[in-house]
């Protein structure tokens, strides 16, 4: 009886652990799709809506008017050429937030044809750039100090491998920012920061090269 009683437990055991792997693998399928949808919409606004687009990643994001032109590109409509590249199950997604604003910023950055790790580098060397809060002067840390690893990070496809180095990497810079353990975030999460940071860092280094 005894061995009859483990052998169940061994099995309820082992269909739990099977049931929690699919649901894990289930959960990084539903992230991956969320983030190449973000990617294909967020591609088609900043493309076709640029200067608005600008405009928001330059704002204060604690600000009521970063809200209010957030509200307003999350419910942009794109051309229908755009919208038509996109796959179906792209096509519907709610659209906000860090990832939203994360996405627009590295799309508007990819746009330069100068390249990145030398405009990154020269801006690391630009005056104080405003941060908004804890995690945003964490990430504006880091692109500072590892432009070349934030350059390296934005040349990778989101949910690859090289992403996923490219992250492991940087590990040690932002433990240095926080001067304490790295900062705990999602590969989704991290290159959103780091996205809105470095832009406005860009932005910054620009408008001080326009000055003198």
């Amino acid at each position: 009886m005894k061995r009859l009683i483990a052998s169940i437990a061994l099995a309820a055991v082992a269909a739990t652990s099977a049931h929690a792997q699919t649901r894990s693998r289930e959960n990084e399928t539903d992230v991956s799709k969320q983030r190449a949808a973000v990617e294909a919409w967020t591609a088609c606004i900043a493309d076709e809506r640029g200067e608005e687009v600008r405009e928001m990643l330059s704002l204060d994001f604690r600000s009521s008017d970063y809200r209010t032109l957030m509200g307003k590109l999350s419910k942009a409509r794109v051309s229908s050429e755009c919208f038509n590249a996109m796959p179906r199950a792209y096509r519907k997604i709610e659209l906000g937030g860090l990832p939203f604003a994360g996405g627009l910023a590295e799309r508007i950055i990819e746009q330069d044809e100068e390249p990145l790790l030398q405009r990154l580098s020269m801006a690391a060397l630009a005056g104080e750039v405003p941060t908004y809060s804890r995690t945003d002067a964490i990430a504006q840390c880091m692109a500072r100090g590892a432009p070349h690893l934030v350059a390296i990070l934005f040349d990778t496809e989101i949910n690859s491998g090289e992403e996923i180095q490219a992250l492991a990497d940087l590990q040690p810079v932002s433990a240095a920012c926080t001067r304490g353990a790295a900062l705990e975030a999602s590969p989704f999460g991290m290159r959103s920061m780091l996205a809105t940071a470095s832009y406005r860092l860009l932005v910054a280094a620009n408008e001080g090269e326009t000055e003198t």
